[in-house]
């Protein structure tokens, strides 16, 4: 029996409404979407979802209430690109599946089934002509991030997709500005999912891509990974056998949603340079964004200017200790939320600053409501440091960070407040003028055709995105910054000197 619920009475008629033929009435003109889904024999027949104008410009509206897990969408393998990732995931499995895509959607000829190509022009006509992601930016504008870290990794994916492009050029004949675009959707639209032998997947599922990102709140997100690393699986989209055993690729209902509402999914947990750079797109507020103030657990271990010299047993036993963490890779940064959201960092800087005989002390827990594992003190155990000694180490490690969160506003070029004002200029010179969202325009000839002139207007909104992503990570360092002075610290113990 098919995993899908029977809607009721009321809505299934609601819906045949929609997209048939009114009693008595002519019949209305079905829309992409209605098009599409019936082309690629998505189920359940009668659809429990809409596209409409959202919040989020376009997106997965329910036409009934739909219970958390309940599956809302399958679609046979049969009518989805995909291919195999070799060697686990990876940017090849993207270029070949971007390849695979271009290839499908232009192809032409009498080997091509009328009903295939009708399939892929609607599904084409699904997908924007730019989704505005960081690395088709220009140079320039990337450098407007002004944040390294962010610069140097729309930079490298950037080299990465034009490397792809002359390649499907030279192998393929394909136009490199088509391939650009392909690249730019797999890496906003594209899944992984494993088979039932095992096999990974890179996917496109015409319909089911249609769903708009939310991100977890860190708790949650937290808890997920933990479940991630004791084998369960957390995401909203896998791969399953229908009632004939045909594969299909299902995708189910994180939260429960009522009628009207527009449905979620969770793309990952993603900071906003890494939606920005593969999507194009920043949430606001996003709960999983973080400004990390060192760029690795070496980068803060060598960062000595605060603290005490220790004996080089001493160190080496910090050392050993933090790069054993069970989270090692886990940022070091300072999150929205302000201080109580930093307890990674606080944790890892407690360390720093213990003496050889308080280490003991320290010990890595889940922290469920921040989602993370932390160094936090055992208050229970005989010798523990005193409440006094807890909240000096305390106060030296919330200092550290302030300090370098000091250093780090000040190699900006500008300042928040500059960049407000720089930001409203840019809106009243965009005004409405926003580059066309191209829905219903990718055709194959327009794949095919030379590369025009982009609307003007595409490079003022990719200036305005990279100016509000540096803004909002500034936000999140004068908060932090903010907050700490309140706790009482000075400008002296800050070293907030002329130069900064």
């Amino acid at each position: 029996m098919s995993a899908f619920r029977s809607a009721s009475t009321t809505a299934k008629m609601g819906a045949m409404r929609a997209m048939a033929t009114a009693k008595g009435g002519a019949k209305e003109k079905k829309t992409y979407l209605e098009e599409l889904y019936a082309s690629v024999d998505a189920r359940p027949r009668v659809p429990l979802l809409q596209l409409r104008r959202t919040s989020k410009g376009r997106g997965m509206v329910a036409i009934q209430d739909i219970a958390a897990g309940q599956p809302m969408v399958r679609v046979p393998m049969r009518h989805v690109i995909s291919v195999r990732e070799e060697g686990g995931r990876g940017f090849d499995g993207d270029a070949r599946l971007a390849t695979k895509l271009l290839l499908t959607l232009t192809a032409d000829g009498e080997e091509v089934d009328e009903k295939d190509q009708r399939k892929w022009d609607l599904y084409a006509r699904m997908l924007p002509t730019r989704t505005g992601c960081a690395a088709l930016w220009e140079d320039k504008i990337i450098e407007e991030m002004q944040f390294l870290p962010a610069i140097e990794s729309a930079l490298r994916l950037k080299e990465r997709f034009h490397c792809e492009a002359e390649r499907a050029m030279r192998e393929h004949s394909l136009p490199i500005h088509a391939m650009l675009w392909a690249l730019s959707i797999v890496h906003s639209r594209s899944f992984a999912i494993c088979t039932s032998k095992g096999e990974r997947l890179r996917v496109l599922a015409p319909v089911a891509d249609l769903f708009n990102h939310k991100a977890d709140e860190p708790a949650a997100a937290g808890a997920l990974d933990m479940r991630l690393s004791d084998g369960e699986t957390g995401e909203a989209w896998r791969m399953v056998l229908e009632h004939d055993l045909e594969p299909c690729f299902q995708m189910s209902a994180l939260d429960a949603c009522k009628a009207g509402e527009e449905i979620f999914i969770n793309y990952g947990h993603e900071s906003n340079a890494e939606l920005l750079i593969s999507y194009g797109f920043l949430p606001e507020p996003n709960p999983s964004e973080f400004v990390p103030l060192y760029q690795g657990m070496s980068d803060l271990l060598d960062d000595d200017l605060l603290v005490d010299t220790p004996s080089l047993s001493t160190m080496q036993k910090i050392r050993d200790i933090l790069l054993s963490s069970r989270s090692v890779e886990a940022p070091l940064a300072v999150r929205p939320g302000g201080i109580q959201s930093a307890g990674r960092l606080l944790g890892c800087l407690r360390v720093v600053h213990a003496k050889d005989h308080e280490l003991g002390f320290l010990h890595e827990k889940f922290d469920r409501a921040l989602g993370e594992l932390i160094f936090e003190w055992e208050t229970h155990l005989d010798g523990c440091p005193s409440r006094s000694r807890r909240e000096e180490i305390e106060r030296l490690a919330i200092r550290q960070c302030a300090v370098r969160t000091i250093e780090l506003l000040a190699e900006f070029p500008t300042t928040l407040e500059e960049d407000e004002e720089i930001l409203n200029e840019l809106m009243l010179d965009l005004g409405t003028e926003h580059p066309k969202e191209g829905f219903g325009l990718v055709t194959t000839a327009y794949l095919k055709a030379e590369l025009s002139d982009e609307d003007n207007s595409a490079s003022l909104v990719d200036l305005t995105m990279a100016i509000r992503y540096r803004l909002q990570l500034k936000r999140i360092l004068s908060e932090f910054l903010e907050e700490v002075i309140r706790m009482g610290f000075d400008e002296e113990e800050l070293c907030m000197d002329d130069e900064l």
